[in-house]
């Protein structure tokens, strides 16, 4: 795990013997022989040049911060925090930041910045570049409904996993806002239910004392267009940061046109020196989107055309409102946080599916809650404590509203109306006990419980109630050698309950139809991991570092999902799996600017027990222990060179960098019997020039063009060979890939005013 160059250490060390209490964690950012220190927290991002006196010295300092921040991209830096304060260093945790700085604001901007990072991998499986997903450690963050999600996304403290099926939208988060995004690997008593692969934390911007706005358009292939505008400032002590964005793009395969639009603000008021001092902000965010997509493709016509749409007519439109209310205020020697907030997300989503039906949702999705955090040092016998504790109430509304057409039923004929109204609480507490100078333990200890009542409002007879609760606990121990080298060991385990779309679609006699048919089905079993990590890093100089991270984590009641077909599928628990791997990531500065990066890692999520999951395959085989799972590559690596310069008024970025996967199962090959896709490697480049308050960046994603396929599933044709005008009477079974996107190329033009 990366960490904080030692000088950053000292500063830190000092700031907290000055204060006699826990701080925000500072990253120190180097410019020369400079140091330009730059507080991240989840509750406030400042501004780099706070406190310029006039217009040149102003524009000196954009400069500089623009370099500072591409010095950053030289390492990894990490920073540890929770949604609502700040954690100590010392807890034994791989926490990774992730800089946003060159990353063209966007609905795929995170996953391609934490492609870079070892044990991460993307794949598609819509067709839509929109919707992108994402493995951790074997885990998947999805924004596709009924895919198993095990890792967790909050945005400035607030879960934005959605309460239908916990999947998380990418494309509706605010990204021209977001100043800070962290991702802590593994799970962590702190972050609660769902974090079992990891948990991705993103931070929005605030208004500074020096007013800035900036204005981005760009535009690119298959007819892309973007728009963004980001404005921020002070007056009187308030202080205010809106940011709006739009995108239209045709799509590169037929009948794929899509849309986004967001518009987010926050105001502010800190009334103290820093936000320890008590300090208070609303958020505001409004997003939908119009988005359409291609899905699969048989290998039969993937060798004509991979523009082919399947089923065209395939769209998913969400529409978001947000709101938060978050402050910070001293309490009883120690530092009070907490969060209210109200999140509304309707989306309808419609399926053309073969055979028949076709499937309308309308799904309403309703959530509020409050949360609180409570941090304190103190002495126990002497030995410094960090004490954390907090608690959260959490209320889900989801209305679902299933339509079936088909020449069976009369059109829109309903085929589910359905409500549950969900409970969760939780209460957590951690220590961080400084053994020695060097040695810190650290102790945790989590409690949830769920409570999901499903309510058919069309037949009472498939009403029920689940409940769920756990106890989760994490001990770790953290040595620092040196200030340069950094090793740790821990014991974690983590929860994660059954979501409500899930639990509504257990039945493997009853399978749903992408999702409809929901109702009266078997329990399924909350998940529960215990997860093993030990951690190495070196920390050389400022611009080389060297992380290794090893972890094991056997999960017991998995959630797994079964397809019999396309467009029927159900979800069963698997008594035990496992994800196990090392990671690796290294980094080096050079003269003249250049930089050199590298990450690899070796992930294999595997099936424990012997487990017959439902799929189109003619001839079925269980699963059985050590099988992989399907989508997920052994080997992942990423390699990366770049430079960056300032000359004169001209600061000059690039970098060339590669990222290759092995080999990974097609969904429906659980048993490992089929030929796997091809792994492959791709190759992207960014360019980035400014000069003064103008700045041009130029991003090519596939630059060789090279064509492969990042998610494949064993599936029956339906409407067999191409263009045939009667489908066969008996289709056969074979893969569907969704193919890669073609090279990519974008051009963004910015203006800072």
């Amino acid at each position: 795990m990366p960490v904080a160059s030692p000088r950053a250490a000292r500063l830190r060390s000092a700031l907290a013997s000055a204060r006699g209490r826990l701080t925000r964690l500072s990253v120190a950012l180097y410019l020369g022989g400079a140091v330009g220190a730059a507080v991240a927290t989840p509750l406030r991002a400042q501004e780099p040049t706070r406190g310029a006196q006039d217009s040149a010295a102003h524009a000196d300092s954009v400069r500089a911060d623009s370099l500072r921040r591409t010095e950053a991209r030289l390492r990894p830096v990490v920073i540890t925090g929770t949604r609502l304060s700040a954690v100590d260093e010392r807890t034994p945790a791989q926490v990774e930041h992730v800089d946003l700085a060159r990353i063209i604001p966007g609905p795929d901007a995170i996953p391609g910045a934490l492609e870079r990072l070892p044990g991460i991998s993307s794949f598609d499986e819509v067709g839509a570049w929109l919707q992108p997903e994402l493995q951790v450690r074997g885990f998947v963050v999805s924004p596709i409904v009924g895919i198993p999600q095990g890792v967790s996304v909050f945005l400035d403290g607030v879960r934005v996993n959605e309460p239908d099926a916990q999947e998380v939208n990418f494309d509706l988060l605010p990204m021209a806002a977001v100043s800070d995004a962290s991702l802590v690997r593994g799970s962590n008593v702190l972050f609660g239910r769902n974090s079992l692969g990891g948990t991705l934390l993103l931070t929005t911007r605030r208004g500074g004392e020096v007013p800035r706005a900036t204005v981005e358009v760009g535009a690119g292939s298959f007819g892309e267009q973007v728009a963004t505008v980001t404005a921020g400032g002070m007056v009187h002590g308030v202080d205010a940061f809106l940011a709006a964005a739009g995108l239209n793009e045709r799509g590169w395969r037929t009948a794929t046109p899509s849309n986004t639009r967001s518009i987010f603000t926050t105001i502010g008021h800190q009334w103290g020196p820093s936000h320890d001092s008590g300090d208070v902000a609303l958020d505001l965010l409004y997003a939908h989107d119009r988005i359409h997509e291609a899905g699969s493709l048989p290998s039969s016509y993937l060798r004509i055309d991979p523009r082919i749409n399947y089923t065209p007519g395939d769209f998913f439109y969400p529409e978001a409102f947000d709101a938060t209310l978050r402050g910070t205020q001293p309490a009883g020697g120690g530092l009070l946080r907490g969060i209210l907030w109200e999140r509304r997300n309707n989306y309808r989503q419609f399926n053309v599916n073969v055979p028949p039906p076709n499937t309308d949702e309308f799904i309403g999705n309703l959530s509020g809650g409050v949360t609180l955090e409570w941090t304190r040092p103190v002495r126990v016998g002497g030995v410094p404590v960090g004490l954390t504790v907090g608690g959260e109430i959490e209320r889900d509304n989801v209305h679902f509203r299933l339509l079936e057409d088909s020449a069976a039923a009369a059109p829109g004929a309903v085929g589910t109306l359905a409500d549950v109204r969900q409970a969760n609480a939780a209460l957590y507490g951690q220590a961080i006990v400084s053994v020695t100078s060097r040695l810190d333990a650290t102790a945790g200890l989590r409690g949830d419980y769920i409570r999901i009542p499903f309510r058919d409002d069309l037949d009472p007879a498939n009403n029920g109630t689940s409940r769920y609760d756990r106890l989760s606990p994490e001990v770790g121990l953290t040595y620092r050698f040196s200030d340069a080298l950094k090793g740790y060991v821990a014991y974690k385990s983590g929860f994660r309950a059954p979501a409500p779309l899930e639990l509504a679609c257990a039945s493997p006699g009853a399978p749903c139809a992408l999702p409809s048919a929901l109702g009266a089905d078997p329990t399924l079993r909350p998940v529960s991991s215990r997860d093993y990590e030990a951690g190495l890093d070196v920390d050389a100089t400022p611009r080389t570092s060297l992380d290794i991270d090893a972890f094991w984590t056997d999960v017991a009641d998995d959630i797994l999902l079964a397809a019999p077909s396309l467009t029927r599928v159900y979800f069963v628990n698997a008594a035990a799996t496992r994800r196990a791997g090392v990671e690796a990531s290294a980094a080096v500065g050079l003269p003249a600017g250049l930089r050199i990066a590298a990450s690899y890692s070796y992930v294999a999520a595997t099936y424990q027990t012997t487990i017959q999951i439902a799929t189109a395959d003619t001839a079925p085989r269980p699963a059985r222990p050590g099988a992989l799972f399907p989508a997920s590559p052994l080997h992942r690596a990423h390699v990366s060179v770049g430079v960056g310069r300032l000359l004169g008024p001209v600061l000059v970025d690039g970098e060339l960098g590669a990222n290759a996967y092995s080999s990974q199962y097609l969904r429906g090959d659980e048993s490992n019997q089929r030929p796997p896709i091809p792994g492959y490697a791709v190759v992207g480049l960014r360019g980035h020039v400014e000069y003064r308050r103008y700045g041009v960046e130029v991003e090519v994603e596939n630059l060789l063009d090279r064509r492969y396929y990042t998610f494949g599933v064993e599936a029956v044709n339906t409407l067999g060979p191409y263009g045939a005008r009667t489908p066969p009477a008996t289709p056969p079974v074979v893969p569907f890939y969704t193919p890669s996107f073609p090279r990519r190329v974008t051009v963004t033009l910015r203006a800072r005013l």
